[in-house]
């Protein structure tokens, strides 16, 4: 995903965007936000602990990867890979692209009692307020796509109103800015090429171990077996994102309990 398709993403969102705040009308959004069920801590899942802690990621589509998983079962496979291990989980809500929605993010939030993680092109203050209103325990906030003010300020936010943050890092001068945010997640991708290297991404990691002690790492994309994660978990990864490897599985919840056995 290069970072001229995260500016259309965000750019093509944006009527659906004013189309949600005319609908919903931000004092009527914070009503529904101040209302929301508690959820548990997305950071306490990743304190230290003797097992690999996964994210399972419920995502029906992606640019790269066209369909991945539909119809996408969200009530079931949340409680599928609730039962299989799962720490957390990331409900992706961008609808052009990866074919989510807030609604998946509802479900999931009706169907599990885990923390559960907003992925999405966050930009606007609003889009925080929904991700509270519709169960998340965290947001997604991506180095890459804004200004370091903008993403301090979204940060700020988000903990005001008793979210957590995911910082998203895919090159080592975007660290800084990710290492605001509760956790540090490094993805494997390179924005201009869209091609994966694990490699890369443990480079990242051990770099981030280094500069930002005791921040939990998280390692994001590429990550399909046993043998990554303890690639990763090697280079300083406490956590690992994982959503294709399990969501073309057949059974999501007996992959999940493959790579965590």
């Amino acid at each position: 995903m290069s970072g001229d398709i995260l500016k259309t993403i965000v750019e093509k969102n944006l009527p659906l965007l004013e189309e949600r705040k005319a609908k919903v009308p931000q004092a009527l959004l914070e009503k529904q936000a101040a209302s929301a069920p508690p959820r548990p801590s997305f950071l306490d899942a990743f304190r230290p602990a003797p097992v690999p802690r996964v994210i399972s990621e419920l995502k029906a589509a992606s640019p790269s990867r066209g369909i991945i998983r539909e119809p996408l079962e969200v009530s079931r496979l949340a409680r599928e890979l609730e039962e299989a291990g799962a720490a957390a989980l990331s409900v992706l809500t961008e609808p052009l692209f990866f074919h989510g929605s807030l609604e998946n993010l509802r479900l999931a939030a009706e169907a599990c009692h885990l923390p559960l993680l907003r992925k999405d092109f966050l930009h606007d203050p609003y889009q925080v307020w929904e991700a509270k209103a519709a169960g998340a325990s965290a947001i997604l906030l991506i180095a890459a796509m804004l200004e370091p003010a903008q993403f301090l300020s979204l940060c700020q936010l988000a903990h005001a109103l008793g979210l957590q943050v995911l910082g998203e890092a895919h090159a080592p001068e975007e660290l800084e800015v990710a290492s605001h945010a509760d956790l540090l997640g490094v993805n494997a991708r390179d924005l201009k090429t869209f091609h994966t290297s694990l490699e890369t991404s443990a480079q990242l990691l051990r770099l981030a171990a280094r500069r930002y002690p005791g921040k939990p790492l998280i390692g994001e994309s590429a990550v399909a077996t046993r043998e990554d994660m303890e690639k990763l978990a090697a280079a300083g990864a406490r956590g690992f994102l994982i959503g294709e490897t399990l969501m073309r599985a057949p059974s999501p919840g007996t992959k999940l309990k493959e790579l965590l056995a």
